[in-house]
């Protein structure tokens, strides 16, 4: 304590001190930076938080010394912030241009097989047409928002086809394109997937927003993000915080509301015996809309299934074109920057199961993104004894090898692990022109 008490007392006498903790901190950031960006991000971020203090302390120091009428200090201590900001911003523009590897540099695409371009990015345009469960929290929205926040947990036939039908509920949600099952930290969970535009489209860690059908907020649709998911091993997607409002099956009690991007936020949590119900929302005002519009959809969908679980009644609940026919196949499309990619699959395994990615570069076979791509492209998919029916997986992933501008032939496969303890097996493959992403 005597030498953190020296330490500020010295901090506030001193002028030299307060200038001088950002500018190390940039210098050694811009350091690493130089010599390897992507090994040392870890000491590169660590840096960077010091280098903001460091600007928060300058502020700090230039009040002191105003009020003690230290005038040529506090000018000086003053004119440093912007001296350290335009250090921030280049900085920025060295990290940017720094780091880059040499993956690519030597790569040539082959002329003898095959290569693919990924398909255009998508429209950012609701799926209305499609996805009923969007209709109606745009509906929602379109509503002047109550002042009562109380929710009210009651979902008789979810709780029910979890506890007597577990395998009915697993083949409805694996079968539907509305739903993604995957596995993160060894649990399974299954959120809410929504169309964008004609096709179904996941977002990052299924969080959606007025963005992603609305990008330039040209329609009028007000500002939200929303999200929901089940937790298949009876564990929550987020565990939640201090805010979260925790309930069990059939309790109401009126959402904890904390406040994100200037709106109203509210993270909700429904513990039953077999899984767990958890829905995000951000939206103006303290009525939970989105909240109250899910819980009651979920319901609404699955009471003819409760009533009646069977793979007929599995099939007559399913949105049009959740079942397609044809072949199997895999498209990429192009995310918001190069290196990041959608994939776009249809396959029938036969049997119940989960499929994943795999990439390599063609020329040399070297794995890319190996771990992360296995991570965000996993998923449980539909089946059926019927080869031709196809079920549809779709996620976003990053290929990390290479930079912008560089690009090369990358040989995408897509694995089956049976859920049954058979060998995994590679259902398809092909091979596209794709690009590194570059930080």
């Amino acid at each position: 304590m005597k030498a953190l008490h020296r330490f500020f007392s010295l901090y506030l006498r001193s002028w030299w001190l307060a200038p001088v903790i950002p500018l190390v901190a940039m210098g050694i950031g811009g350091v690493c930076v130089c010599f390897a960006p992507r090994r040392l991000s870890f000491f590169i971020n660590a840096f960077s938080i010091i280098f903001l203090l460091g600007l928060l302390g300058l502020l700090v120091t230039t009040v002191w010394r105003l009020f003690k009428k230290r005038w040529l200090p506090a000018l000086f201590h003053f004119l440093m912030i912007p001296a350290c900001l335009l250090l921030m911003i280049a900085g920025s523009f060295i990290l940017m241009f720094a780091d880059k590897d040499d993956f690519a540099d030597n790569l040539t695409i082959p002329t003898d097989i095959e290569v693919a371009t990924p398909l255009s990015e998508r429209p950012h345009e609701p799926g209305i047409a499609i996805d009923l469960f969007q209709k109606i929290l745009l509906d929602s929205l379109s509503r002047q928002a109550g002042e009562d926040p109380t929710i009210t947990a009651r979902l008789p036939s979810l709780v029910d086809l979890a506890t007597n039908h577990p395998d009915v509920l697993n083949r409805y949600l694996t079968s539907s394109p509305c739903w993604r099952v995957f596995e993160e930290h060894g649990k399974r969970f299954a959120t809410r997937r929504w169309a964008i535009g004609p096709d179904w489209g996941w977002d990052l860690h299924g969080y959606y927003s007025q963005h992603d059908i609305d990008r330039f907020g040209q329609s009028g649709i007000p500002s939200f993000q929303t999200r929901l998911t089940l937790g298949l091993d009876k564990q929550p997607w987020w565990r939640g915080d201090k805010n979260t409002t925790r309930l069990r099956e059939g309790e109401s009690a009126p959402a904890i509301l904390s406040t994100g991007n200037g709106i109203d936020n509210s993270h909700s949590v429904i513990s039953t015996a077999p899984l767990a119900i958890e829905v995000f929302e951000e939206s103006t005002g303290r009525e939970r809309r989105l909240t109250k519009a899910s819980l009651a959809f979920i319901e609404k969908e699955l009471a003819a299934l409760a009533a009646d679980p069977t793979e007929s009644i599995m099939r007559s609940i399913l949105p049009p074109g959740a079942i397609s026919r044809g072949s199997p196949s895999l498209d990429l499309l192009n995310g918001m920057q190069p290196g990041i990619y959608e994939s776009r699959i249809r396959v029938n395994p036969g049997e119940p199961g989960k499929i994943y990615l795999k990439a390599f570069e063609v020329t040399k076979g070297t794995p890319l993104s190996e771990t992360s791509l296995k991570e965000r492209s996993n998923e449980w998919v539909g089946w059926s004894a019927d080869p031709g029916e196809l079920f549809l997986s779709n996620t976003d992933f990053t290929i990390y090898e290479g930079d912008w501008g560089k690009p090369y032939a990358a040989r995408f496969e897509v694995w089956f692990q049976p859920d049954s303890g058979a060998p995994e097996r590679k259902l398809l493959e092909k091979v596209y022109k794709i690009e590194g992403w570059q930080r």
